[in-house]
């Protein structure tokens, strides 16, 4: 009995709250400044192309190289070989004239 009774008061506490609720409006309009997301001046991309023999390697960065090359007239690409046992890697750097080119580069990889 005592088991029912606490239940009782239990659904009476929650039938009093909730004629003492008001209702709370809650405003959010889910917006960034575009400066949150993009950062003026990021034109640098930086990235580690790896294969298991350099033209594997060079092959997928030649592919990078043309596709930049498509977004940006003047995108200059530094590049590195790594050789290690089994396998090669080329770290590459990309620099773009703006942040949005760079943006749509890595759009594109996606």
């Amino acid at each position: 009995m005592q088991l029912a009774e606490s239940r009782e008061q239990a659904l009476n506490r929650r039938a009093d709250m909730d004629n003492t609720t008001t209702e709370l409006e809650v405003v959010a309009d889910h917006c960034l400044e575009i400066g949150e997301v993009i950062i003026p001046g990021d034109t640098h991309l930086e990235m580690t192309v790896e294969g298991s023999t350099e033209q594997q390697a060079n092959d997928q960065l030649v592919w990078m190289e043309a596709l930049a090359s498509s977004i940006s007239d003047h995108c200059t690409i530094r590049k590195t070989v790594n050789h290690q046992p089994g396998s090669v890697t080329i770290d590459a750097m990309f620099d773009f004239d703006c942040t949005a080119e760079k943006l749509i580069f890595e759009l594109y990889l996606r």
